[in-house]
């Protein structure tokens, strides 16, 4: 059973002014703040013996993707879902838009947003003065301004070359995404693709030959990617493929198996994601756990703790992914 100096402990305040406040004191007055921070920490623990409850925070959720990239990629439905469970915990009561512009006409101000994807400039700008409380989920645009949790993309990338240099894999490929620039409207080199270049060229082992990327990171750019790869490399294949996302790595499978080309026979696969579905293809993959459940605590808690303490310092914290080993791709022990 959670104690009242367990609270106190926690919460860093004295044990007389915790048990003043949740035993409903009619004479003590506590300063708004003080009063959120000692019930955050109460509920924490599962402290259950008082009546107080959490203000409830409006937070606006602003998912910055198509509805086809949505649908394409099932990453992005997990994160809608794993955010609305982790802020209920919370008492945060969130609205999830597409636009910014589509919370304008709302009378109530919001506490805090999240954003997930890419914005224009000028639609980070009216972000920065929407609420300061404020985090990126994937990315951060400018670190000067906006706080982020993501997934360790760079060394989740440097790991998989690394897991197949362990193997002796010295001809090892990239197949992706591209990167859609808000601004532009243009196809850029993504991140994954680009540190991959960058690892395996101080490494000596850059062959632009077994790179292949463009689109957006579903199955049917996978389908398309495949069937490139099988038609310019003639079977000449590399010894493995770090695949950027689970989806593209699903469609590459289906122009493999088309062809009878045999993973992890004649190429082998790591990709990134770890959905559902990784685990029943043919073969399963061996994937990277990207923990959307984590990723979302994460971020709601850190938009909590900035509301409740009032800290406008701006953090980027990366979550760190574990490799799940199938038969795409077996390391040696």
């Amino acid at each position: 059973m959670v104690t009242i100096r367990e609270i106190a402990n926690k919460a860093g305040y004295s044990a007389a002014t915790v048990s003043r406040l949740l035993n409903n004191d009619p004479t003590f007055s506590i300063a708004e703040q003080t009063k959120n921070k000692i019930l955050q920490v109460a509920m924490d623990l599962g402290y259950t013996g008082h009546d107080h409850q959490l203000p409830v925070r409006s937070i606006a959720i602003f998912f910055g993707i198509t509805p086809k990239e949505e649908l394409e990629d099932v990453y992005y439905n997990g994160l809608r879902k794993s955010l609305k469970s982790s802020a209920e915990k919370l008492n945060m009561q969130i609205s999830f838009y597409n636009n910014v512009s589509d919370l304008a006409p709302l009378a109530n101000p919001i506490d805090g947003f999240i954003a997930v994807g890419n914005f224009k400039n000028e639609t980070l700008k009216v972000l920065n003065n929407l609420s300061h409380n404020s985090i990126f989920i994937d990315s951060n645009p400018n670190p000067a301004f906006f706080s982020s949790v993501q997934p360790d993309i760079e060394a989740i990338t440097i790991d998989a070359i690394d897991q197949f240099r362990h193997c002796g894999y010295r001809n090892i490929g990239f197949i992706g995404g591209s990167y859609f620039n808000p601004n532009t409207n243009l196809p850029e080199m993504d991140q994954r693709e680009r540190i991959f270049r960058n690892y395996l060229f101080e490494l000596g082992l850059l062959q632009d030959k077994y790179i292949f990327s463009t689109g957006h990171f579903s199955v049917n750019t996978g389908y398309e990617l495949g069937q490139r790869v099988i038609a310019q490399l003639d079977h000449d294949f590399p010894d493995g493929f770090f695949i950027a996302s689970d989806p593209i790595a699903v469609g590459v499978l289906q122009a493999f198996n088309e062809h009878g080309i045999t993973v992890p026979k004649d190429t082998s696969i790591i990709s990134v994601n770890n959905i559902d579905i990784s685990k029943y293809v043919s073969p399963p993959l061996t994937t990277y756990d990207i923990n959307l459940n984590e990723l979302s605590r994460t971020a709601i808690e850190l938009l909590n703790n900035n509301l409740l303490t009032h800290n406008k310092s701006h953090r980027r914290i990366l979550i760190h992914s574990d490799l799940v080993i199938r038969r795409s791709f077996i390391p040696l022990n």
